[in-house]
């Protein structure tokens, strides 16, 4: 009997203990908002995608009219820098076929190359914590 009482308040101390401490695997979420502006303006029809430099997990969002946004991560790499690139805007279409059906618009914002490649867009985003973080990006057309 008395090893059965000695195990059992073992073992709920065991469980309390791993309870409290948290798996150290889980990673929270964490929300990356700001503006992206061209030559002082904001910057309009164009995406912004963050990949993080430790798993290579992506997310990205379109910018609004006032260079916007707000890309999610439902698990993250607190602590790390995430790549940033900066391209034209994604569109999402259910259906291919009225995809292609329909009249492309041209976009009259010139992002310049350089940006739209992780290797030599130069933008970093250092995620420092969980939940929301900012992150602003001035980008110059020279």
């Amino acid at each position: 009997m008395y090893r059965l009482s000695l195990f059992s308040c073992l073992l709920v101390a065991v469980l309390l203990a791993q309870g409290c401490s948290g798996d150290p695997n889980v990673r929270p979420s964490v929300e990356i908002s700001g503006t992206v502006t061209l030559d002082g303006a904001p910057l309009q029809q164009a995406s912004i995608q963050f990949t993080s430099s430790k798993s290579g997990e992506s997310a990205y969002a379109n910018l609004d009219e006032n260079g916007n946004y707000s890309v999610s991560f439902p698990q993250a790499d607190v602590g790390s820098a995430y790549e940033v690139t900066i391209s034209p805007p994604v569109v999402e279409e259910e259906n291919a076929m009225a995809l292609a059906e329909k009249p492309q618009e041209k976009s009259t914002v010139k992002i310049p190359a350089k940006y739209t490649k992780r290797t030599t867009s130069g933008l970093i985003a250092q995620v420092n914590e969980p939940g929301e973080n900012k992150a602003n990006f001035e980008l110059k057309s020279k």
